[in-house]
C-alpha cells in the first residue's frame, strides 16, 4: 500500500483518499444546500405570514369588520390547508414521561420526530450512497476506506451545524424568527447524530487495520488518529452529559464542563482533520466568536445604559453605577420575586432576559421570563421595571433565596441583565385568543394576555387560564388581571379567567378573601352584560375529590360575596379547585371564533402534552381550513425547562 501521503483524516490519508475526495466534497456541500434550502423555506412563510398581517391590517383600516386569518380566495385557502396539515402533523406528543428518572427521555412531539426523521435520511443517504462495494468493482480493495472517508466528511460537515444551533445569536434564528431555545432540542440530536456517524468513521478504519495486523504501527506512525480518538470521546461525553438529568444536577458546573469540552472539540478535530476539510472547523469557530461578540457587546451596553441615561438627563456621574438594582422578595419557600427597576430599555411580552447577581453567585446567570409589559405597550408614564417570578430550584436560585431569608424581608442586590430574548409569538392574525398557564408560567401569558387587550384591536374573545397548586399565588397578578379586565369592558371584547387551584382545598375562603382577584372596589358593574365566552365556567374542573360537593360550596360562597363587593359578574371571573377539563375550556372559544383562535400555553412537560394531543385531535376533527368553514388553530406551546 503506497503510504506516501499519510497526513490525514481517519489517520490514513493514503493514495487513495485523491479518489474518494472529489465526491465526499460534493456531498458535504449538498448538506449544506439542503441546511440553506430549509432555512429558506422557512424565511419564505415568515414573510408570507408578515405580509398577511399588513395586509389584514390595511383592510381592517378600510372595512373594520374584517376577519383576521380567514381566507378569502383559493390561493390563501390552499396555503392554510397546507399548513394546517402540518400543524396536525407536528403538534402530537406521543408519550411523555412523568418518572423521576424516565422523564427525563420523554421523546420529542411528532412534528420534530418527523423531522428528524427526514434528517437521518438525509444522514443515511450521504453516508451509504455509491460506498457498498461488490467484488467486480474495481476499487473493492478500498471497500473499508471509502466508507470511513465518507463517513468521516459526513461527520465534520455537520460540525459547525451544532455550534450555530447553540448560539443565542445564530444566522438560522435571526433569518427565521424562530427563537434559539426552541432550536436547542436540535442542537443536541445533531450532536448524537454526529457520535454515531464518527463510529462509523473510526470503526471501518480499524477494521481495515486489523485485518492488516497494521493496528499498533497505526497508532505509532500517524499521531492524528489518537486525537481522532480524543475528539469522539469529547463528543461522546458532551452526549451523555447532555442529558436533562445532569444538567439538572448542577447546571453551573454542567455549563462550564460544558462549554470547556466545545473549545476542546474544535481544537481536537482541527488537528485531527487534513487542510482541506480544516474550513468546517474555522467556520465552527466565526459562528462562536460572531456570537460572543455579539453577547459581550449587547451585555455590556446594557449595564452601562443605566449610567450614560442618569449622566444625560442630571448631568452627574457620582452616583452612577454599572448594572441595575433588584429588589427580591420572597414570596414563600418555593417563590422569589424580583423586582429590577429604572431599565433603560424596551422588550416584547414573552421574551426573558438572564439575571446575574454576584451575591448569589458569582459569574452565574439564569435565564427567566419578564412578568409584565412595558410602558410602550401599557402607555403608562413613569420608569420601567422587570418583574421576574422565579422557582426556587438548587444552586443560584436558592442561594438567593436564604439570602433573602437570612436578611428576613425585602433585599436590594446589585445585578446585571443580558437580553431580552426570545422571539415570542406574534397575536396580530388572531381574533380569539385562549392563554394557559400552569405555575410560575403565567409570567409567560399574563403579558401576552396585557398586550391582547392593548394593541390587538380585531380581537373578539379571550379566555385566561391559570392552574396553581397554592392559592397565595393568586397574590402575583391581581393587579395586571383587573386592568386587563377593565380593558376589555371597554373595548367590548369578551373575556373569561378561570382559576383552578389542585391544592389547599381547606383554606380556600380565607385565602380567597385575603389573595382574591375580585378585591377592587373601582370595579364597575357587568352583571347586564352578556360575554360571548361560553357559559359556566366551573364546568371545567374534572376532579375535585371526595370533598366535591363541600369544595364547590365553598368557592360559590366565595365568589358570591368578592362581587357582591366588588360588582363583577361571575360569569367573566371564576376560581374552582380541581384540575381543568381542556375540551370544555378550549372547544366553546373555537366554535364562536370568526377567525383563525391563537392558543398560547405555559408549564410543564406532562401539561403541555395534553395541550399538544387535544389541540390536534380539534384540529383533524373539525378539519379547518379544509373546506368546512371552520378556521385555524395555532397553537405555541412554552415549555419548562426548554
Amino acid at each position: 500500500m503506497d503510504m506516501s501521503g499519510m497526513s490525514g483524516m481517519g489517520g490514513m490519508d493514503m493514495s487513495s483518499a485523491g479518489m474518494f475526495t472529489p465526491t465526499d466534497k460534493h456531498i458535504a456541500h449538498v448538506f449544506w444546500y439542503l441546511v440553506v434550502a430549509v432555512v429558506g423555506l422557512l424565511v419564505v412563510r415568515r414573510v408570507i405570514d408578515k405580509l398577511r398581517v399588513l395586509v389584514f391590517k390595511r383592510q381592517s383600516q378600510q372595512t373594520p369588520n374584517t376577519i383576521p386569518s380567514r381566507p378569502n380566495n383559493t390561493l390563501a385557502q390552499s396555503y392554510d390547508t397546507l399548513i394546517t396539515i402540518c400543524r396536525e402533523l407536528s403538534y402530537p406528543q406521543p408519550w411523555t414521561f412523568t418518572g423521576r428518572f424516565s422523564r427525563y427521555f420523554t421523546p420529542p412531539s411528532l412534528g420534530k420526530c418527523l423531522f428528524l426523521l427526514g434528517y437521518w435520511m438525509v444522514i443515511l443517504t450521504m453516508l451509504w450512497s455509491n460506498t457498498i462495494l461488490t467484488p467486480s468493482s474495481s476499487n473493492y480493495a478500498y471497500k473499508w476506506e471509502i466508507v470511513g472517508f465518507r463517513a468521516a466528511w459526513v461527520s465534520v460537515t455537520q460540525l459547525p451545524l451544532i455550534y450555530v444551533l447553540s448560539g443565542k445569536f445564530n444566522l438560522i434564528g435571526i433569518l427565521t424568527g424562530i427563537s434559539y431555545e426552541r432550536l436547542n432540542w436540535l442542537h443536541r440530536w445533531v450532536a448524537r447524530t454526529i457520535f454515531l456517524t464518527v463510529i462509523v468513521h473510526w470503526s471501518f478504519f480499524f477494521r481495515e487495520w486489523d485485518i492488516a495486523h497494521f493496528v499498533t504501527l497505526e497508532m505509532e506512525w500517524m499521531p492524528m488518529v489518537k486525537y481522532g480518538f480524543g475528539a469522539w470521546a469529547t463528543i461522546g461525553w458532551m452526549v451523555i452529559t447532555g442529558f436533562g438529568f445532569f444538567r439538572n444536577l448542577s447546571y453551573e458546573l454542567w455549563f462550564l464542563q460544558h462549554l470547556a469540552a466545545a473549545l476542546v472539540l474544535l481544537w481536537l478535530v482541527h488537528v485531527h482533520v487534513p487542510s482541506y476539510a480544516a474550513y468546517n472547523v474555522w467556520f465552527a469557530i466565526g459562528v462562536v466568536i460572531f456570537d460572543r461578540a455579539l453577547r459581550t457587546l449587547r451585555t455590556v451596553y446594557l449595564n452601562l445604559l443605566p449610567m450614560f441615561k442618569r449622566r444625560a438627563t442630571t448631568g452627574q456621574s457620582k452616583k452612577s453605577i454599572v448594572g441595575y438594582t433588584a429588589d427580591v422578595k420572597a414570596l414563600s419557600p418555593d417563590y422569589l420575586h424580583v423586582t429590577i427597576r429604572d431599565v433603560k430599555f424596551s422588550w416584547k411580552p414573552g421574551q426573558h432576559v438572564y439575571l446575574s447577581i454576584p451575591r448569589a453567585g458569582l459569574f452565574e446567570a439564569h435565564p427567566f421570563t419578564i412578568a409584565n409589559v412595558p410602558k410602550t405597550v401599557t402607555g403608562n408614564d413613569g420608569e420601567d421595571k422587570i418583574e421576574l417570578y422565579i422557582r426556587v430550584h438548587s444552586g443560584f436560585t436558592r442561594r438567593l433565596h436564604g439570602r433573602c431569608q437570612s436578611l428576613q424581608g425585602p433585599s436590594s442586590f446589585l445585578s446585571f441583565i443580558s437580553g431580552p430574548r426570545g422571539q415570542p409569538p406574534s397575536i396580530d392574525r388572531h381574533e380569539s385568543l385562549i392563554l394557559m398557564a400552569t405555575g410560575n408560567g403565567a409570567s409567560f401569558t399574563v403579558p401576552l394576555f396585557l398586550q391582547a387587550l392593548s394593541t390587538g384591536h380585531h380581537l373578539r374573545q379571550i379566555r385566561f387560564v391559570w392552574i396553581m397548586r397554592q392559592s397565595d399565588q393568586l397574590g402575583w397578578f391581581k393587579d395586571q388581571l383587573l386592568s386587563a379586565w377593565r380593558e376589555a369592558q371597554k373595548r367590548d371584547v369578551a373575556i373569561s379567567i378561570c382559576i383552578f387551584i389542585t391544592k389547599d382545598v381547606t383554606d380556600l375562603a380565607s385565602s380567597t378573601s385575603r389573595n382574591t382577584l375580585l378585591e377592587d372596589s373601582q370595579v364597575q358593574s357587568t352583571s347586564e352584560k352578556t360575554m360571548g365566552v361560553g357559559t359556566d365556567v366551573t364546568s371545567p374542573v374534572l376532579d375535585l375529590g371526595a370533598e366535591k360537593g363541600k369544595d364547590e360550596a365553598v368557592v360559590q360562597r366565595s365568589l358570591r360575596s368578592s362581587s357582591s363587593s366588588a360588582s363583577v359578574d361571575e360569569r367573566d371571573l371564576q376560581i374552582s379547585y380541581g384540575r381543568p377539563n381542556l375540551d370544555a375550556l378550549v372547544r366553546p372559544v373555537v366554535k364562536s371564533a370568526w377567525g383563525e383562535t391563537g392558543i398560547f400555553a405555559c408549564g410543564g412537560n406532562q401539561f403541555m402534552g395534553s395541550v399538544r394531543n387535544y389541540v390536534a385531535r380539534l384540529s383533524d376533527e373539525r378539519a379547518v381550513h379544509k373546506g368546512t368553514g371552520a378556521q385555524g388553530i395555532y397553537l405555541f406551546c412554552e415549555t419548562y425547562g426548554w
